[in-house]
């Protein structure tokens, strides 16, 4: 009896911990704009009350979409556009060069767009596009986005950017310096190369350099 008594103490002892014990797992963040085309236009439901449409002009087509958190974003062969549960319209800006090849990225607070030979990023908290440019001859390498960064590695540079940052924050590689990991979390960016250990987080917004040896 005394046993079956210490067995149901220890049981709901634990059943304590579990729901006491802060969760380490962060929380998701839902899908609060609903996009789609039709009849060459772009609509957006945000939260399943206002509904958003922008018209597209003639012969513009609609070549990646995607929503997540409170951004959603088009690239069309002539624009890239960007809408918020904040901003509550449509933000556009035309594209200088040909699309087809670009890279984009969508996080819940930022949209990326890599086009020839710049960066534009838009955030949830200015809502407005911002263009970062690269030397014309690198080679893009990676784009990674997290929940509030976002790091883009050329073949010379690496640039990493906050949700709440003006700027991109670049790093320049070292002659013969390789990129060998990258790890993006929701507010820090790791990034291994062969000489040395590099971090960008959200709190600091600058790149730390920490040494191998």
């Amino acid at each position: 009896m005394l046993k079956r008594q210490k067995i149901h103490t220890i049981l709901i002892f634990l059943f304590i911990m579990v729901f006491t014990i802060p969760s380490n797992a962060e929380e998701e963040i839902e899908d609060l704009i609903d996009i789609f085309e039709s009849n060459s236009k772009i609509v957006a439901i945000i939260e399943g009350k206002k509904t958003v449409s922008f018209d597209l002009s003639a012969n513009e087509k609609v070549l990646w979409s995607a929503s997540k958190g409170y951004l959603s974003a088009f690239l069309t062969n002539a624009r890239f556009f960007v809408i918020s549960t904040s901003s509550g319209t449509w933000h556009y800006l035309h594209l200088k060069s040909d699309p087809e090849n670009s890279i984009t990225s969508l996080s819940p607070h930022i949209a990326l767009l890599v086009s020839g030979d710049r960066i534009i990023s838009y955030n949830t908290l200015s809502n407005q596009f911002m263009e970062t440019h690269f030397p014309i001859h690198d080679e893009v390498v990676a784009v990674e986005a997290g929940k509030h960064v976002v790091v883009v590695i050329t073949s010379s540079r690496i640039l990493g950017l906050a949700a709440e940052s003006s700027s991109f924050i670049e790093v320049r590689l070292r002659i013969r310096e390789t990129v060998e990991d990258v790890k993006v979390t929701s507010n820090k960016i790791t990034v291994r190369t062969s000489d040395r250990l590099l971090s960008f987080t959200t709190k600091s917004s600058v790149w730390y350099e920490h040494g191998l040896n």
